[in-house]
């Protein structure tokens, strides 16, 4: 560019530039959402330390499911294998995502909370839903601890272990069982 026309090149420049800013926020707003890149983002890896968003679930019938097993939400369903994780999830992370979010701890011996997921017990923390009027110590033969309950809305709080999901579900008096959902703090 010649010094003769110094107007025109500061015209062009400024017209490069507004091409390439403009490229560069098309390329921002045409991105995927989810496509991030990061420590946290895989989509069936949660890495320790890290708050990890739920899952999406794959697709299952209810149909194939039991009447007991109907009583129990889809996280309860894969965490006692009845239900397949979603693609590229496995049960190591599923259990640490859970543990993250509050729902899944291992106790010792003397009922304290443990790292120790080899000799600690598996528990979690659920709702229960019994029907009106039923009796509430009806559950606590399956749980590990009552934590809580609601007598008015007919629902019981507690720990259990996973194996006894199946046989509080089986148990008439119980509508439904769904993990506890601790509140978000900002």
């Amino acid at each position: 560019m010649s010094d003769e026309h110094p107007g025109n090149s500061i015209f062009i420049l400024t017209i490069i530039a507004i091409i390439v800013i403009g490229a560069i926020f098309v390329y921002i707003l045409n991105k995927p959402a989810g496509s991030e890149t990061g420590d946290n983002l895989s989509p069936g890896i949660c890495k320790s330390g890290k708050d990890c968003s739920p899952q999406i679930t794959q697709n299952y019938s209810k149909e194939n499911l039991t009447v007991y097993e109907k009583k129990m939400s889809t996280d309860l369903l894969q965490l006692i294998g009845i239900v397949k994780l979603p693609s590229g999830m496995n049960q190591d992370a599923f259990e640490h995502q859970m543990k993250q979010a509050q729902q899944l701890k291992w106790i010792d011996v003397n009922g304290k909370t443990t790292n120790d997921t080899i000799s600690g017990r598996k528990v979690v923390h659920v709702y229960v839903k019994t029907l009106k009027n039923s009796d509430p110590n009806l559950v606590v033969p399956y749980t590990w601890n009552v934590s809580d309950s609601d007598p008015s809305n007919n629902i019981i709080v507690a720990w259990v272990e996973p194996d006894n999901l199946p046989k509080l579900a089986s148990l008439d008096a119980v509508q439904s069982i769904w993990t506890v959902l601790q509140p978000i703090n900002n």
